[in-house]
């Protein structure tokens, strides 16, 4: 079993992309974003695995993922600060963003007082963290809130939400701060810092969904309960109708070159048995991060999972003895939506949801705050995947929600 943490990769920017629907005075009263609770409790022995945290679809849309290498082979002196720093295409808008690294500790008993700075403005969920030790109280799996996974001897997952206006939108260089101290012996050496946003430009003019999932998905080639040799993991929903490209990006560390794992996306192999390449040799360092990329538009579903595995049923040859998949990303682009001419959009309101499994009444009514609601009787037309209902435009104002009818 590997006693330290991941291996980094050269420093990667890569744009995806995704979309958004148009809803007007729409209230919602059931859920259609898939994100799971958030929990409690950010330390695990073999990991917690990797679920969603992001997902949703955005119009003139696309994903841009820069990871950096920032292992060093000898214990620093804290406190020290990392500088890193990635250049986002010029866009109109950063719909949403994540900051990931992953950071060694020596032990799982050790803490880390850490803050980042991002374009010389300290992150509010970084002012600092403070994360570490088995008892570790840090959310896992939230979107919204600093997440931090602890697994093994001391290796720390940390995932961080990044507001989109500290980020410029203008193709300058972004510079993030990272500075580590410590009450005790925590050792801090950085694997990987990895920027991960959703951005939105109007050049791009298409419909773009996503859903990126992290975690510490450890997994191990000869296990010992409860370690596990392999994970699913189910991703967010995205939209396939009409789709023109489907990409899935993961990051592993401690993926070694030479030693055999593989990728299943919904139950086809992408990369070879050797996806997790880290090497050692032409590097010189000893962990750092590797980034796998696939299209996958002909694997493409309603719903999706990919499987990491180093199972012997799975793998052939000389099989990793420990890996670490962090991160998985999926997009999914479709042409740019529009409703029909027949739809009268200059004159009229159209109210949209997804289609899904489920099925939903449209209601309205003339207050917000009071009121009985009202049933639409307009039958809903599915365009684009989404259920379109046509509403005249009227002097009086009306207020819509969604209710679940099964």
């Amino acid at each position: 079993m590997k006693m330290h943490p991941d291996k980094p990769i050269a420093n990667q920017a890569r744009p995806f992309g995704l979309g958004q629907s148009l809803v007007l005075a729409l209230v919602l009263t059931a859920g259609f974003a898939l994100r799971p609770a958030s929990v409690q409790a950010g330390f695990a022995t073999a990991g917690q695995g990797i679920s969603n945290v992001l997902a949703g679809s955005v119009s003139n849309g696309a994903l841009f993922w820069g990871t950096t290498t920032n292992w060093a082979n000898s214990t620093p002196s804290l406190p020290f600060n990392t500088t890193v720093g990635w250049s986002l295409p010029a866009c109109d808008r950063v719909v949403a963003s994540r900051l990931i690294m992953t950071v060694w500790g020596g032990t799982a008993n050790y803490t880390c007082q850490m803050a980042v700075a991002i374009n010389g403005t300290n992150l509010p969920t970084a002012n600092p963290l403070v994360f570490g030790s088995t008892s570790d109280a840090n959310e896992v799996f939230s979107g919204a809130a600093p997440c931090v996974y602890g697994a093994g001897s001391g290796l720390w997952v940390v995932g961080l939400p990044v507001p989109g206006e500290m980020l410029h939108r203008d193709g300058s260089s972004n510079t993030v701060s990272i500075t580590e101290s410590t009450p005790d012996s925590f050792d801090g050496r950085i694997h990987h810092v990895t920027l991960v946003a959703v951005y939105q430009s109007a050049a791009l003019s298409n419909q773009f969904d996503y859903a990126l999932a992290e975690g510490s998905g450890d997994i191990y080639g000869t296990p010992a309960a409860p370690q596990v040799n392999q994970r699913t993991v189910p991703l967010g929903t995205v939209n396939p109708t009409n789709a023109t490209a489907a990409r899935l990006t993961a990051l592993y560390t401690y993926g070694d070159t030479g030693q055999n794992d593989r990728l299943y996306f919904n139950g086809v192999q992408l990369g070879g048995d050797d996806v997790a390449q880290w090497d050692k040799t032409g590097t010189g360092l000893n962990y750092g991060p590797s980034v796998a990329s696939f299209e996958v538009l002909g694997s493409l579903a309603a719903t999706n999972s990919v499987r990491f595995t180093v199972a012997a049923t799975d793998v052939p040859g000389t099989r990793e003895t420990s890996l670490r998949p962090q991160l998985a990303a999926l997009t999914v682009t479709r042409p740019p939506q529009t409703a029909p001419p027949a739809l009268g959009i200059a004159l009229n309101v159209v109210v949209t949801w997804p289609v899904s499994t489920d099925t939903y009444q449209l209601q309205f009514r003339p207050s917000l705050e009071a009121g009985s609601w009202s049933n639409v009787t307009n039958a809903p037309t599915v365009i684009n995947g989404q259920n379109a209902v046509l509403l005249p435009r009227g002097a009086v104002q009306q207020f819509y929600q969604l209710q679940k009818t099964n």
